[in-house]
């Protein structure tokens, strides 16, 4: 099992310090906690005594009333992998098409319940942007579930919300599921425009999933939720709901989601601004293929080909960078790999670490 931001995993491999490192393989917004989390934190501390709220009433009212959604249609979860792999093992497919590359914890969801996978593989060629006529003709009564991610991991590529009423009407004429993973949702610009989650109750074969992990920079906290109005699903997710997945300090996460609004605020505007700018320095090495982001990551290829993405990377650890080797994602090679945008500080230093690398590489072969 792969992923970025494994920190821990990387100072026991290397012996390097985790807090010194510089972590572009996890895609967390480098403004960090919000300080209204930290106060609801301190306030709750007495809290850790009793155990939550086991129905999450106020959170699943904040989310309700932040993202426009029925309240009795929300189920919410320990980070948004937990509802991933909730949401399938209540469907159950028999057989599945995942639309890659793409998150490897869909795959892992779906082999634990038995599915059979279909790959449906984005081309290179066309940017990995997915052409939505070509998905819909390989939906048929064979199928029980369809998984993608809007905007997609990795390649930061994005749908837009009038191309997937044709999908969803398709879905829904097979009674197949539409499983959308939105955790990257909440850095899209005008994001409350292009999401699925106001669609959920029009389409009852359409799963929304979001995280808050990556938006508000608390991937120990843990909290993610989910949107369905499909009857039986919903009385799945009850029998099958292990109790009190969220913590005490998740179960209050509704309060920051209702007034920390200068928070997002501050978060959009950094990476509208950062982004063309880090995009175009990386273009102007002349190292790699960047291909356009819609969100806070970016997938590049690398174009010497005398220099392998492993070496590069391990390298760039000696220098105190982590960056994403994307080599296990099915459907891209092992000259890819994904970074994601910080401050521009530290993107300097990411900027700076690449090129003494690369120098120091061409020099030794």
């Amino acid at each position: 099992m792969t992923h970025g931001g494994n920190l821990f995993e990387i100072q026991r491999q290397y012996g390097v310090d985790r807090n010194g490192l510089l972590d572009y393989s996890a895609n967390i917004n480098p403004l960090g906690v919000p300080n209204s989390l930290r106060k609801i934190m301190m306030e709750a501390m007495d809290d850790l005594v009793n155990y939550p709220d086991i129905h999450y009433t106020d959170l699943k009212n904040a989310i309700g009333e932040k993202y426009k959604v029925t309240v009795d249609n929300i189920y919410v979860g320990n980070g948004g992998v937990q509802v991933i792999f909730d949401f399938i093992n209540a469907v159950k497919p028999e057989k599945s098409l995942v639309v890659y590359p793409t998150f490897v914890e869909y795959e892992r969801a779906l082999k634990a319940v038995g599915s059979e996978i279909k790959t449906y593989l984005l081309n290179e060629d066309n940017d990995f942007k997915l052409h939505i006529d070509e998905l819909i003709n390989e939906i048929d009564e064979t199928l029980d579930m369809v998984v993608l991610c809007n905007p997609n991991n990795p390649t930061g590529t994005l749908i837009e919300r009038e191309f997937f009423e044709k999908l969803l009407i398709k879905c829904q004429e097979k009674e197949v599921f539409l499983m959308v993973d939105e955790a990257f949702m909440d850095f899209v610009h005008e994001g409350e425009e292009k999401t699925l989650l106001t669609l959920s109750e029009k389409y009852e074969y359409l799963m929304v999933t979001r995280s808050f992990t990556k938006f508000y920079g608390i991937p120990g906290l843990r909290l993610g939720f989910g949107v369905c109005c499909h009857i039986k699903i919903k009385q799945k997710l009850t029998q099958l709901a292990i109790p009190w997945t969220v913590n005490t300090f998740a179960s209050y996460f509704g309060k920051v989601l209702l007034t920390d609004q200068e928070y997002e605020r501050k978060t959009l505007q950094w990476l509208r601004e950062e982004t063309p700018r880090f995009v175009n320095e990386l273009e102007k090495t002349g190292l790699f293929k960047v291909y356009q982001p819609s969100v806070n990551y970016i997938l590049m290829k690398l174009l010497p080909k005398n220099i392998e993405v492993n070496q590069l990377r391990e390298k760039l650890i000696q220098e105190g960078v982590l960056i994403r080797d994307c080599s296990n994602f099915k459907g891209l090679s092992n000259r890819f790999i994904r970074i994601a945008i910080k401050d521009t500080g530290s993107n300097q230093q990411l900027l700076d670490a690449i090129n003494k690398v690369i120098v120091g590489l061409d020099n030794s072969l």
